[in-house]
């Protein structure tokens, strides 16, 4: 019996082996599932549309159910992810944004890949979504790509590189490389080149290709496998070398303050930017621009990098002498903002011209957990800043686009800092001036809520119109008002808004630890000359540390000298700094409280509002 028990568990364990080297042995070329375990665990590459994407990368494996894991991609485009204990073939999706735009971006990879490149980009994206027959994000979703094999990836990588060759050529880049798998540095050279001059757009199961320099453009369908047409790059180098020395000269910028602000008048600064008589941003002329900037002991090690080439913004395409870019400013590690300049060539020299707006327009995503109108309260919604940070006179704007009332949202200048505060709206309550046209709530400021049927009709990267006014000091008679600089702006919001249902887990936010609501308080009543303290948080899994803003006010006063702020910077990372306040002017504190702000790797602001008393008593 023993000897028949025996026999019984040796075949056993030999079907066994037999099972788990079918399972983990195969692989290579066909790519068929296995999970990881060699020495060898990782898979790496550049994320990239133009520019690094700022976001995460998350790998989705083939097992049931799925396991999926993340990582924050570098300043430079790079990531790196390990795979062990995951199976084979895999998906990656690339979250994040270039320029203010938000992105999705898909890859796959086979067994055969790990210890490779995998890159994901727009024609990353494409591979996979040909492979599939339909849009990426979808195949991701089901997780059926168990039976995905390099095969398959590699056939449709070579299918879209000869419908892009003439580009390919045009960079400088060999008909050898593999779009999946190449590795390249976002150095606007080689493969980045060709990311610089190519915009991808599916709508449906069709995604057009489209040369941004001169406009040209082909179409794939996803769902067949005979799209042959191939795209013209008639002016592609051409453009592609003005684009070249307009990073350069960004270079160049970044380098003034690499170890010390310069001064405002510095020769080497100043040629990089046109003169006062045009140059305009925000508001700003050059030297008032200048001037803070150079002042600002913060902007120590500042880059204003990432440089991204506006779609058609190259006039004439063979030979431009006026073009848009976005670039990104990172301070501490993290993006404060993106900005979109143009630049005009004069004498064979770049020069930046600002953005032409007479006033700060920007409009964002935002989701908040605050103590108003009571402890714990969170919405959800779209951020709009606007600021006459030059002076204009402006009176009030009104903000257009999805989501916002048909005749617009009113944004009034009530006179705090420039900025414009939301007011009940122009739908239902007209423009009467700053102090009596009333705000939207007591619990807002620029943010306007959105409930979640309409964040769900929200597309991403939906663009707002603004349009700027002054009342000619007639509050309440709407017909001579004029409408300033004969212009509207569009802005473009990046990621929807979250919904509350993706709001309702408390952990997406950040939670102050220390100090205590009592301390606090007391911190902003001390009168010492300086009183420091320690403020702690937590970050939640994937976001970032941007920083904290503490303020203190008599609240029963209107007195604009009997408020303080200030705000505090942070690394990405960071979870504590200590924050040192001088003693409060002519009034005792009676409320106080701290702002924090941290971001999603869609820039979504995630804010928690900390109350040193109840919000009733700091209206």
């Amino acid at each position: 019996m023993n000897t028949l028990k025996n026999i019984w568990l040796k075949l056993r364990f030999a079907l066994l082996t037999i099972i788990l080297l079918t399972a983990y042995g195969c692989g290579g070329g066909g790519g068929t599932a296995g999970v990881v375990t060699s020495s060898n665990t990782t898979l790496s590459g550049t994320a990239s549309a133009g520019a690094p994407i700022i976001g995460t990368v998350t790998i989705k494996d083939s097992s049931t159910p799925a396991k999926e894991k993340f990582v924050t991609i570098a300043a430079d485009g790079k990531y790196t992810i390990d795979v062990s204990g995951l199976t084979a073939p895999f998906m990656m999706r690339a979250d994040g944004t270039v320029g203010g735009r938000s992105y999705s971006l898909y890859s796959g990879a086979t067994s055969a890949d790990v210890g490779g490149t995998i890159n994901v980009t727009p024609l990353t994206d494409l591979i996979v979504a040909n492979v599939a027959g339909q849009i990426a994000s979808a195949y991701f979703a089901t997780g059926n790509f168990s039976g995905l094999t390099a095969a398959e990836l590699s056939a449709q990588e070579t299918a879209l590189q000869a419908r892009l060759q003439p580009i390919l050529t045009a960079v400088g880049v060999a008909g050898s490389i593999d779009l999946l798998r190449s590795s390249f540095a976002t150095d606007h050279t080689g493969l980045d080149a060709a990311l610089d001059v190519l915009r991808i757009d599916i709508v449906g199961g069709t995604a057009t290709i489209t040369n941004i320099i001169d406009n040209q453009q082909i179409t794939d369908d996803l769902a067949s496998q005979a799209d042959d047409s191939v795209i013209v790059a008639t002016d592609v180098a051409a453009g592609l070398s003005e684009l070249q020395q307009i990073v350069a000269g960004f270079d160049a910028f970044s380098a003034q303050f690499a170890t010390s602000p310069p001064a405002a008048d510095n020769a080497t600064l100043l040629a990089l930017f046109e003169d006062d008589t045009t140059f305009l941003f925000d508001g700003q002329n050059r030297t008032a621009l200048l001037s803070n900037l150079t002042s600002d002991p913060s902007m120590v090690g500042v880059k204003f990098t990432n440089v991204a080439l506006v779609p058609n913004s190259m006039i004439p395409a063979n030979a431009p002498m006026t073009a848009k870019v976005i670039f990104s400013v990172i301070q501490g590690g993290s993006i404060q903002e993106n900005m979109e300049f143009t630049l005009n060539k004069a004498n064979d020299a770049w020069k930046i011209a600002g953005n032409g707006h007479i006033a700060r327009t920007k409009v964002g995503s935002y989701a908040r957990l605050q103590d108003c109108p009571t402890t714990g309260s969170i919405d959800s919604g779209l951020y709009i800043e606007i600021e006459d940070k030059g002076g204009y006179g402006i009176d009030y704007a009104i903000v257009t686009g999805p989501g916002l009332p048909q005749d617009g949202a009113l944004y009034v200048n009530y006179g705090q800092n420039s900025g414009f505060g939301v007011a009940m709206g122009s739908g239902n309550i007209e423009y009467i001036g700053t102090v009596d046209t009333p705000h939207l709530g007591n619990c807002e400021w620029e943010q306007y809520p959105l409930a979640d049927d309409v964040i769900t009709t929200l597309a991403d990267n939906a663009e707002y119109t603004i349009s700027l006014y002054d009342d000619n000091d007639t509050l309440d008679f709407a017909d001579d008002d004029v409408l300033l600089n004969d212009t509207s702006y569009t802005v473009s919001a990046g990621k929807r808004p979250y919904l509350s249902t993706e709001l309702t887990a408390a952990s997406l936010f950040g939670a102050f630890t220390a100090p205590t609501k009592t301390a606090l308080l007391a911190f902003a009543r001390s009168t010492d000359a300086t009183t420091t303290i320690s403020v702690t948080w937590t970050l939640p899994s994937g976001m970032s540390s941007v920083g904290f803003d503490f303020w203190r006010q008599d609240t029963t006063s209107n007195n604009p000298a009997h408020k303080d702020n200030l705000w505090t910077q942070v690394s990405p990372t960071a979870t504590n700094a200590n924050l040192t306040m001088t003693a409060p002017v002519g009034y005792t504190p009676n409320g106080s409280g701290l702002w924090l702000e941290i971001r999603d790797s869609f820039d979504r602001r995630l804010n928690t509002n900390y109350w040193s008393q109840d919000q009733a008593a700091v209206q």
